[in-house]
């Protein structure tokens, strides 16, 4: 099995597509922190009823944390590991890798779980590279027009940094599992993305409608708030630690799930 893990991860780092996806992923942290650190002092950030943007008002733990934690804030960041899972599992049913792998390992499941394990490794690191690209562009913005600190020590930032790592490597787990359940890269790239962004809206919008107030709490997009921004969770939100352990376990049933489903595919 470590044989098998290990061929994995070495066959993503072999392609031209890690280092591109890569590229994106340091881009999109940066300048989601770097844009969003201007709200640090801000009139309107002072002025503003809005409880989230008027924790911006001063620099403290938790409006720093919300910078660098922005890009998952805006419900944009958790669409880049979603594509990635998709894309990493869907080449390689459109380049056939899947194919020579299964003929030569007849037993599918663990090509599965060597493929999971690999997923969540390359989730880990894609995870730490953009902890650290928004860090960097957040820094910028406080250091050079903010005349803030960065608060690197503070418990609270360390464990926002630590929460959106565990998320990106979910929301990569669960674009895994996505992608074992439609072959086809752009189709499910574009419904992941879809409904991962429209669909979180559409359905806040119908359970508000239908007075179902219980049910947003469960969506991934509004888990992936709870646990970062626990001082705005209200009665009918999860804590961040259980928010943490529900979204935990979407990523690994879609992935277990897509993954048990695949194996009674025929090979292609």
């Amino acid at each position: 099995m470590g044989g098998a893990i290990k061929a994995e991860v070495r066959k993503i780092f072999t392609t031209r597509l890690w280092w591109g996806l890569l590229i994106g992923d340091v881009v999109l942290g940066a300048l989601i922190s770097f844009a969003w650190a201007f709200q640090i002092g801000s009139d309107s950030a002072k002025q503003s009823s809005d409880r989230q943007t008027h924790l911006l008002a001063t620099a403290n733990p938790d409006s720093i944390a919300s910078v660098y934690s922005a890009g998952f804030i805006t419900s944009i960041a958790q669409l880049f590991p979603l594509a990635l899972g998709v894309i990493l599992i869907t080449s390689e049913f459109r380049h056939k890798t899947w194919t020579a792998t299964v003929l030569a390992q007849p037993k599918r499941w663990p090509i599965t779980v060597s493929k999971i394990v690999s997923i969540v490794v390359v989730g880990i690191v894609y995870g730490v590279v953009y902890d650290i690209a928004s860090v960097i562009g957040g820094a910028i913005t406080l250091k050079s027009f903010r005349s803030s600190g960065l608060f690197l020590t503070s418990s609270q930032v360390l464990q926002t940094l630590a929460l959106m790592l565990l998320i990106f490597t979910v929301w990569t787990l669960l674009g895994f599992g996505f992608g074992m359940l439609i072959r086809n890269q752009i189709a499910a790239v574009f419904i992941a993305v879809g409904l991962a962004f429209i669909g979180n809206i559409l359905f806040n919008v119908l359970f508000d409608l239908a007075h179902w107030h219980w049910a947003p709490k469960f969506l991934p997009g509004n888990l992936t708030s709870s646990i970062l921004n626990p001082g705005f969770n209200d009665s009918n939100s999860f804590n961040w630690w259980a928010g943490a352990l529900v979204l935990t376990a979407y990523g690994l049933v879609l992935a277990l799930v897509g993954s048990g489903i695949n194996q009674r595919k025929d090979v292609l």
